[in-house]
């Protein structure tokens, strides 16, 4: 009975210090100001551009690095939509100011984080 006890207690203890490991607190990159400050941001940057026509609605998705310091690193499209289109994300992209970095565990940490940047025409 007692080596049963003793294996119950030692499953018991490995399981807290599991769970403990996988609940570390992790925090996402953030735009300064969150998410309605970065959709401003955008608003106010982004350019119709000249080269496609005015038709020409979609997504372009981009994939960068937040350093620990809030720089952005390795801003590149992962979802084209128009070289033009492409270049006008990306372009406005490299105009963010830092971001505030993830964090876990209370420390900065490089993380990854992917955006959509949508170009459509507000009906009127």
């Amino acid at each position: 009975m007692k080596k049963l006890l003793v294996v119950s207690a030692v499953i018991l203890l490995l399981s807290f210090f599991v769970v403990q490991a996988y609940s570390q607190s992790l925090t996402p990159p953030e735009f300064p100001g969150g998410k309605q400050a970065f959709s401003a941001f955008l608003h106010k940057n982004l350019k119709w551009p000249k080269d496609d026509g005015n038709d020409s609605q979609g997504v372009v998705i981009i994939s960068f690095f937040v350093e620990k310091d809030g720089r952005l690193t390795d801003i590149k499209v992962v979802k084209s939509m128009s070289t033009a289109f492409d270049e006008e994300a990306l372009r406005v992209i490299t105009l963010s100011p830092k971001w505030i970095p993830a964090m876990r565990n209370n420390k900065f940490i490089k993380s990854i984080y992917t955006v959509p940047i949508k170009f459509y025409q507000e009906q009127q």
